[in-house]
């Protein structure tokens, strides 16, 4: 995670007297602690108190406390025990001990619960609360290098358990059989388990979002899937696009074309760039061709969160920093409405970018049941 030195300046940063982060992907970020159960259960609040001129706190549940222990930065860690204390009074607690009843705080308000925000307000009536979501968020937009090392290794997992299932797929299996062997090759690889398995062939490639059935796929059709694993408090997201065998002209000129459009997107990414840069780059590289453009976005920041700023879509005038993490997807539907999608994972460097995957998608439209160096 940051430096020490980097969190506790958030309070500064955001303008308040004390920050609090709660929700999942800021509460593990601050802490330095991954506790799923904050992710799973929502009234199992957990909180990383930081404040201007005091030691930083960590409350959470009870039963929570020892692998806080072992994870977290934060010495000072307090604990509620649950159904029986309201998270709320814990944190209300902390903020009384530390003269803050009358201060401005803040707190990811776009997470927490409107009957944990009135007792919030009910418990310390004086207090200026404002949200401080964003803050936090903006913070975790720029990767170390060590953070870009855990996402760089979470994606080649991916990324290398989707070619070794593909490779082994065959006419006949279900979508279902397919997806599940890229989901054991992420488990086997030293993924924690599944995030998403979005997969369709055929007509069901033109749902974004559609998981795996029992439909067994046909000669000559598109099989297009998006999958993510979980790595701790990380994660993966990743995308190709396959024939089934026997690919028509249809189907090998637009995955030519929309690889084409992700390359060229790809090089406008660099410091300095808007977020909105590279849409419009890829808008651009779309309309060259002739494609149709659907996209409201066409990539977003990642990391701890699956779609952290910025989002590589029009309005959002974020300048690119190096460390930054971007996804580019581009995803396109042929003159016969069949879907297709390719997503990788980069890092903004001094110089452009560099890839975290093991590579762009092949150049040819891939076939399963072959390996790729044999296609």
């Amino acid at each position: 995670m940051r430096s020490n030195e980097k969190l506790l300046s958030l309070p500064e940063l955001a303008g308040v007297d004390a920050l609090v982060a709660m929700s999942p992907e800021n509460f593990a970020y601050v802490s330095g602690t991954f506790i799923l159960t904050v992710e799973l259960l929502r009234p199992r609040q957990a909180y990383a108190v930081l404040a201007k001129d005091s030691d930083p706190v960590l409350v959470v549940c009870s039963i929570e406390t020892t692998l806080a222990q072992e994870e977290t930065w934060i010495d000072d860690i307090r604990s509620y025990t649950e159904f029986k204390d309201e998270p709320i009074d814990a944190l209300v607690s902390v903020l009384k001990e530390k003269g803050l009843a009358l201060g401005k705080i803040g707190i990811d308000l776009s997470y927490l619960p409107y009957n944990s925000y009135a007792l919030l307000v009910d418990r310390l009536p004086d207090a200026e609360i404002v949200d401080t979501t964003d803050a936090v968020a903006t913070m975790r937009g720029v990767k170390t290098r060590e953070e870009v090392t855990k996402i760089e290794s979470a994606t080649q997992i991916t990324h290398r358990s989707v070619i070794e299932a593909m490779a082994t797929g065959r006419l006949g299996e279900t979508e279902k059989t397919m997806a599940d062997r890229i989901i054991t090759g992420l488990i086997e690889r030293g993924a924690e388990g599944s995030l998403f398995g979005v997969f369709s062939s055929g007509e069901r490639t033109r749902m974004p979002h559609a998981m795996p059935s029992d439909r067994v796929p046909k000669v000559s059709e598109i099989i297009r899937f998006d999958v993510g694993g979980r790595f701790g408090p990380w994660k993966s997201d990743f995308a190709r696009t396959y024939s089934t065998g026997k690919p028509t002209d249809i189907q090998r000129d637009f995955y030519r074309n929309l690889r084409e459009v992700q390359e060229e997107t790809i090089a406008s990414v660099r410091p300095g760039a808007k977020a909105e840069d590279v849409f419009f780059a890829c808008k651009d590289e779309f309309e060259k061709r002739e494609m149709g453009f659907h996209m409201p976005h066409v990539g977003h920041g990642f990391g701890i969160e699956l779609h952290e700023n910025p989002m590589l879509r029009p309005g959002d005038e974020t300048i690119l920093k190096e460390g930054m993490v971007l996804n580019v997807e581009p995803f396109g539907f042929d003159e016969n409405g069949i879907g297709y999608h390719l997503e990788d994972l980069l890092v903004v460097t001094e110089g452009g970018n560099r890839l975290l995957t093991l590579g762009l998608a092949p150049t040819e439209l891939p076939v399963i049941g072959k390996p790729l160096d044999q296609q």
